[in-house]
């Protein structure tokens, strides 16, 4: 046994183990709910989950549960494999081996990583798509050796093959993708190239067409689009203050992605983003100083830029027509190439030759190691409690047992839908508008607010519900008044 197999070994085990012990035992949002009820009905008619479907997650997560029998661990052990995944090749892809400190310092930064950890326990296809993205851009970028290499041809079409079932795991993350397959397309093997991901596509698309049907499927297709474009997805058409969601897609890679200060939050959080900064001024500087310049073949510069580009487009994407106001899982993607960019910066620092300067530059990067570790460790045990929803599922579930009155429970539609999903049963009154508050007149008491107070009447119990919102962004705090 090989000591990188048995570091492979360790970081496996590691990944499988840390994700199943902190799996999370409640539906934490709306989007978690219609893909734990996919496991017991898969019905995209009936949003379970959502329209692009997911096909490819959906299926493996139901083979898993028809096994394991229990949902929450089925998403946790799939966030466990493609934490790994993401791991094994962030490193092909940067051609760095395992063995190294720098191959060591990326594992640590990867895994630590707050966000990727809590989106492997979310009830959620993100982590395992970005596992799918990066390994079908390793094989789709991997360079002949020799012109005779036939193998190398073999990978590239594996790459586009994965390309294509990761449109049926999460479809938002082609954009990324996409320059590097443009490329590869350029050169030998294109037909090979295009056969592949149309397999990969079509592997997944006939059985979700058998299942659903194609007017079913077209109709979801629409419906979901022009909804979310147009009406609740949070793009640019319905939230356009640009210096707002550019100033979330930061918070969202700096403090939900790497656990750094944001107003509010912990000190130790300033102490990390402190130690960050000067780690990356430090090797700035001694960049600049020896005037490190490395040089690459055409060929592997040609794919590096390639991934750059995507990287930008999907920013791009993602800040024009993503919910990067309330949902910072979005920026998941990137999260592998810039934890790269930490770990050289740390490794350049630490293996610096002026021994004078050790204790100088090695102090920044164990704070931040520490600081690191510390700020996703809590978030993560922070994660295991339920969301505000959630208690406030808790809470009206034992009041409802607890008295024979019916409950009247007033609140948005999602709430409604988050609610009824999960069997409490009680009279939903919605509300969309202001006119609908007017059918609430003739109702006196067993009403159950959620959001905000009703005018002119005094509540007999006021509750507050909240979260840790680094931990989910989506209703963080849920005030509920009874009258």
């Amino acid at each position: 046994m090989t000591t990188e197999f048995r570091v492979w070994s360790i970081v496996f085990i590691s990944c499988i183990a840390s994700r199943l012990f902190s799996t999370i035992y409640y539906i934490e949002d709306l989007d978690s709910l219609r893909f734990a009820l996919s496991m017991i009905d898969y019905d995209v008619a009936k949003l379970q989950p959502h329209f692009p479907a997911y096909p490819v997650f959906c299926f493996i997560a139901k083979l898993l549960y028809a096994v394991i029998r229990r949902y929450a661990l089925v998403f946790s052990l799939l966030g466990g494999l493609s934490t790994f995944f993401t791991i094994f090749f962030t490193l092909k892809i940067a051609k760095i081996n395992i063995t190294t400190l720098l191959g060591k310092i990326t594992i640590f930064v990867v895994f630590m990583n707050p966000l990727f950890w809590l989106m492997s326990n979310r009830y959620m296809p993100d982590a395992m798509g970005v596992a799918c993205l990066l390994a079908s851009l390793y094989f789709s970028t991997t360079q002949e050796e020799s012109r005779r290499d036939t193998l190398s041809g073999l990978r590239n079409a594996l790459g586009f093959l994965l390309a294509g079932i990761l449109l049926g795991i999460r479809l938002s993350y082609l954009p990324l993708l996409a320059p590097a397959l443009l490329v590869r397309l350029k050169g030998p093997g294109r037909l090979k190239c295009i056969v592949a991901g149309t397999i990969g596509i079509l592997v997944w698309l006939i059985p979700l067409l058998s299942i659903t049907g194609w007017n079913t499927l077209i109709t979801a297709a629409q419906t979901q689009s022009q909804g979310h474009f147009s009406d609740f997805g949070g793009t640019v058409s319905t939230h356009p203050q640009l210096w707002f969601r550019l100033t979330k897609v930061f918070e969202s890679v700096w403090a939900d992605g790497f656990g750094l200060y944001w107003q509010g939050r912990h000190f130790i959080t300033a102490c990390t983003a402190i130690a960050l900064i000067g780690i990356v001024g430090i090797a700035s500087w001694q960049m600049l100083k020896k005037r490190v310049v490395k040089e690459s073949s055409g060929d592997n510069t040609l794919f590096f830029n390639a991934i750059l580009i995507g990287c930008i487009i999907y920013l791009v994407w993602i800040f024009l027509a993503q919910n990067v106001i309330h949902k910072s899982r979005h920026v998941l993607p990137l999260l592998p190439f810039l934890a790269l960019g930490i770990a050289i910066t740390c490794s350049r620092i630490i293996t610096l030759q002026d021994k004078s300067r050790y204790l100088f530059a090695w102090g920044p990067v164990i704070i931040f190691f520490l600081g690191y570790s510390y700020v996703t460790l809590h978030t993560v045990v922070q994660h295991t409690k339920p969301t505000a929803i959630a208690q406030i599922h808790k809470y009206i579930s034992t009041k409802q047992r607890e008295q024979d009155d019916k409950l009247y429970i007033v609140s948005v539609p999602l709430i409604k839908y988050y609610l009824a999903s999960q069997a409490v049963e009680a009279d939903y009154i919605p509300i969309k508008n202001e006119a609908d508050l007017a059918q609430l007149d003739k109702l006196e008491t067993g009403l159950v607010v959620i959001g905000s107070p009703l005018a002119n009447r005094v509540p007999k119990v006021k509750k507050v519900f909240y979260h840790n919102p680094y931990v989910n962004r989506m209703w963080p705090e849920l005030p509920l008044f009874e009258y």
